[in-house]
């Protein structure tokens, strides 16, 4: 009976755990970009949630003679704001099971806005982003590493 009860609790926990990864929230959590190219990190990005949608915003620029960069290419209202404090990402929505889509990103180098999806990492430390235009079968990635 010990032998049971041990593998009913074994088998609640895992479920628990299981169920906690994937309600996991991006809310207010920060990621170490890494250059899809180059291999190169660049930035700190901030993701928050409000009203079920995700944004996310650069905090920071590792490159010192391009932290006080603005974005001469950007679009619209992000037209030369500066780099640090750009918000990247707007609009992504949960999809369940750690994924985020139909939201927008803007590459502050090179000015261009993309579809954008997100999917988490199942030990929640690494963050895949893909862009693209029309299909994500066309576009780039890139994974991000959690900040502690």
């Amino acid at each position: 009976m010990n032998r049971t009860i041990s593998s009913a609790l074994t088998l609640t926990a895992g479920a628990l755990l299981s169920t906690s990864v994937f309600a996991a929230s991006l809310n207010g959590t920060q990621w170490q970009t890494i250059d899809d190219k180059t291999g190169e990190k660049k930035a700190i990005i901030q993701l928050n949630e409000s009203n079920g949608k995700v944004s996310g915003k650069i905090i920071k620029v590792l490159n010192k003679e391009e932290a006080k960069a603005v974005c001469t290419k950007c679009p619209g209202s992000l037209k030369n704001k500066p780099i640090e404090g750009l918000q990247i990402l707007s609009g992504l929505k949960a999809d369940g099971n750690n994924k985020w889509s139909d939201g927008k990103l803007v590459d502050p180098e090179s000015g261009k806005t993309y579809s954008g999806k997100l999917t988490l990492s199942d030990n929640g430390q690494s963050l895949d982003l893909r862009g693209y235009v029309g299909s994500p079968l066309f576009g780039r990635s890139q994974t991000w590493q959690r900040i502690k």
